[in-house]
């Protein structure tokens, strides 16, 4: 028992030892020194984030009620935004008017800068097993699908209706695909310095 405790002891020495020579070494870096190896270490950090990627691919079901003018942020991937034309893509299947139009916006942009996106037709003609699907149903639901430009991170669904939403019923969802790139680099990436 003895042994056992001996040698607990020379560990905790050796411990404290190596621990005094750490403080000591750091104790007489002078201030040029240490900032020195701390901008060494962002630097080669900094470095390694050049080569950041993003590729997500997320479905969000719609639940609950959403207000005349309010809104849901969908994604927002800030360090990163969208960098691969035609590699970033939105499907939404929300409700829609009798004319086949959205009773909601697709926002996006940076925040606080956002831009209504233009989300195109509902999309009615598919198939399944060789058989025509209709896609959407004027006046409940409809399918929309576009591309999503570069230089986006923040991604947000809006009611501009004059009603209140309901996403209880109809298997609302959106479906996000981003290929992006981290956000303080993508002009340097895009300009190939």
């Amino acid at each position: 028992m003895e042994f056992k405790l001996s040698a607990m002891n020379s560990i905790y020495l050796s411990s404290i030892l190596v621990m005094f020579a750490v403080i000591f070494s750091v104790a007489n870096l002078d201030s040029q020194q240490f900032a020195a190896a701390a901008n060494n270490v962002t630097m080669q950090q900094h470095a390694k984030h050049i080569t950041d990627n993003l590729i997500v691919s997320q479905h969000i079901p719609l639940t609950g009620s959403l207000l005349n003018g309010d809104y849901i942020l969908l994604m927002d991937f800030t360090p990163f935004a969208t960098s691969v034309e035609g590699h970033s893509h939105i499907a939404v299947k929300i409700p829609c008017n009798k004319d086949g139009s959205p009773k909601a916006t697709i926002v996006v942009g940076i925040a606080p800068h956002l831009k209504t996106l233009n989300i195109g037709h509902a999309i009615n003609n598919g198939t399944l097993n060789g058989k025509s699907l209709d896609l959407s149903n004027e006046g409940n639901s409809c399918l929309y699908h576009t591309e999503l430009a570069t230089g986006i991170t923040d991604i947000a669904l809006v009611n501009t209706s004059n009603e209140t939403l309901n996403f209880n019923r109809g298997g609302y969802s959106v479906t996000i695909t981003v290929h992006g790139s981290a956000i303080q680099h993508l002009a340097l990436n895009e300009t190939g310095k």
